[in-house]
């Protein structure tokens, strides 16, 4: 993941905590050129410990983000659309787009 996507994931995290403080996060990453946050609503028990509302009310939040993602270059912060014309897919800008090099890595 880009330093562009920095203030989506913020963002991300800040609108989570405000609706599950306790929530636990799994994995922040890039993928198909979108934004992966993965997480649960609280620590994770054996058996399970929330209801699948809950489940659902975390995923409509982070797919949220995932979306805004689609539209901003993971590079830079400017606006951005997916990229597949390196083996990765990218969500870059123009300018980005011409330099970030063929394996993708910034």
């Amino acid at each position: 993941m880009g330093p562009g996507w920095r203030h989506l994931v913020l963002e991300c995290h800040e609108a989570l905590v405000a609706e599950f403080p306790e929530y636990e996060m799994l994995a922040v990453k890039q993928k198909w050129g979108a934004l992966a946050f993965q997480a649960f609503p609280r620590p994770w028990q054996p058996g399970g410990n929330w209801a699948s509302a809950e489940h659902a009310r975390l995923d409509a939040i982070i797919e949220a983000f995932a979306r805004r993602s689609e539209e901003i270059c993971e590079r830079c912060g400017a606006a951005g659309a997916l990229r597949e014309t390196r083996r990765i897919h990218l969500t870059l800008c123009d300018a980005c787009e011409a330099a970030v090099p063929e394996h993708g890595h910034f």
